[in-house]
């Protein structure tokens, strides 16, 4: 799309991005005079327009200080959503220019993402998500997260599409969504939980080999052992095998005891990789993230 093109009364000023789901564009409220986020979603063949209006009108009911206010939904030459626009840098972004984050600021983040997430999750009609991942998280000027693009949210009440295009983002995007019959649930947006958290603390993308099979206390044995067992719980390859709900996971996240957990054995087999871990970047630096 073109700079400058005008889609009902919104004047595209640029693209933000693209992705499975749809492009988003950046454009003026020529009324108003206010930027905006302006989602094109793709066509598919098994959504109805009776949905997508359904689905778009209790998006733009959701009320969350973590959330980008949903305007419309407008159809001109297809479907457009049309949301607030998020100033700062995605999670992506930052990680790519800051490096990795410390435990103690992922599990942080992580708790706020999960209170939005379980709001999300515990409506009357429970939005599941499908695509969290770092560039769909906004780290704004003011130091809050704002969770960005709901083009591809889906409301659970209205039945699990099982069209075979459901989009995703391969290392995020839980096993059941890239089956032969793709389908999403909380579990899902739970096992992107745990990929995002991956990912902030050793700054490794899990779509790209071979991270996708690596511990993080490969990058940094200094991370404690509850922290490793809560992404490897997210992210177990079967739903019933995860955390069942956002609230497990929130409990075992702020737990005091966190790095304790794995009993004697675990503890001292950790202290052991600390101290080859601490030998390495006083020497040679030979393990990841050194």
């Amino acid at each position: 799309m073109e700079e400058d093109r005008k889609i009902g009364k919104y004047r595209i000023l640029g693209t933000l991005g693209q992705g499975g789901e749809g492009c988003v564009y950046l454009a003026e409220d020529e009324g108003l005079r206010r930027r905006a986020a302006v989602k094109r979603l793709w066509e598919k063949e098994s959504r109805s327009s009776e949905e997508i209006t359904r689905e778009a009108a209790l998006l733009r009911d959701l009320s969350h200080p973590m959330l980008p206010v949903v305007y419309e939904l407008l159809y001109e030459d297809g479907w457009y959503l049309v949301m607030e626009y998020v100033e700062g840098i995605s999670l992506h972004k930052y990680i790519e220019t800051q490096g990795r984050v410390q435990e103690e600021q992922a599990r942080l983040w992580g708790t706020e993402l999960l209170e939005v997430l379980g709001y999300l999750h515990m409506r009357n009609t429970p939005v599941i998500y499908r695509d969290l991942k770092p560039e769909n998280i906004i780290l704004c000027r003011d130091g809050n997260l704002k969770l960005v693009d709901f083009g591809a949210a889906v409301l659970r009440s209205f039945g699990e599409r099982q069209d075979g295009g459901m989009a995703y983002t391969a290392g995020y995007a839980a096993p059941e969504q890239r089956g032969r019959v793709p389908h999403a649930d909380e579990r899902s947006d739970i096992y992107a939980f745990g990929k995002l958290l991956y990912y902030l603390v050793t700054g490794a993308n899990p779509g790209t080999a071979p991270y996708t099979a690596l511990p993080v206390s490969l990058y940094n044995p200094l991370l404690s052992v509850g922290l490793e067992t809560v992404i490897r719980r997210c992210t177990e390859e079967e739903p019933e095998a995860r955390y069942q709900v956002v609230g497990e996971v929130m409990a075992d996240l702020k737990r005091r005891d966190f790095g304790k957990r794995g009993g004697m054995k675990g503890g001292f087999v950790r202290h052991v990789e600390k101290q080859v871990y601490l030998t390495g970047k006083e020497g040679r630096g030979l393990l990841p993230g050194g």
